[in-house]
């Protein structure tokens, strides 16, 4: 028995261009990992929230809620308890209405690519092994989006990423403490930042 619940399909080409406007417009992105942050962030002014956090029964009335308050529900199919990372879990994210998925599977991100969702890349550059692997895996495939972790690395491999994927997305993210860091990396080239303080929940 499958669960069917009803997808908002006309939305995801306006998603795409809704998440164009909102990343250079803010700059931005709330993270939430609780049902507290995310209450926080649904007041808050910013417009992209990224569920890091759900399972079976709760993420459909999460991403809703999201919705309900006219921002855009990013879901890390990684972190979600209960599901797999294969086309079905993102068939079911797409049908609750998920505007994209964030992922360090290729996989996952091919999915959500075929089902027109915002697909955004999480990767780690911690050590020169890592960004290479990251080369590796954009080399396959390229999302719409990648997320460098910790967002305090970003700008040691930006030039690269830009030389090579000159119409990426870029998203910083990870042991941030201010608005001045946040600044910094705006001006140092990358598109929006991943916050998951509600201090910084600011535009």
């Amino acid at each position: 028995m499958s669960i069917r619940v009803k997808a908002e399909k006309s939305s995801i080409p306006h998603d795409k261009h809704l998440w164009d406007e909102i990343v250079h417009e803010s700059r931005i992105i709330a993270a939430v990992r609780s049902a507290e942050m995310l209450a926080l962030a649904l007041d808050s002014p910013v417009r992209i929230i990224y569920l890091l956090f759900g399972n079976p029964m709760n993420i459909a009335g999460m991403i809703a809620s999201v919705r309900e308050r006219g921002k855009l529900p990013l879901v890390n199919a990684d972190l979600l308890q209960g599901f797999s990372r294969d086309a079905s879990a993102v068939e079911y994210l797409a049908h609750c209405g998920a505007a994209g998925i964030i992922s360090t599977h290729h996989e996952t991100l091919r999915a959500a690519r075929a089902r027109g969702l915002i697909s955004v890349l999480r990767t780690f550059v911690i050590d020169s092994a890592a960004v290479e692997a990251g080369q590796r895996f954009l080399a396959n495939f390229q999302p719409d989006v990648i997320e460098l972790l910790p967002a305090i690395a970003a700008p040691l491999v930006l030039e690269r990423i830009r030389a090579a994927h000159p119409g990426l997305f870029v998203i910083a993210g990870g042991l941030l403490s201010d608005l001045r860091q946040v600044d910094d990396l705006v001006k140092a080239g990358v598109d929006a930042v991943s916050l998951s303080d509600p201090a910084l929940w600011i535009l």
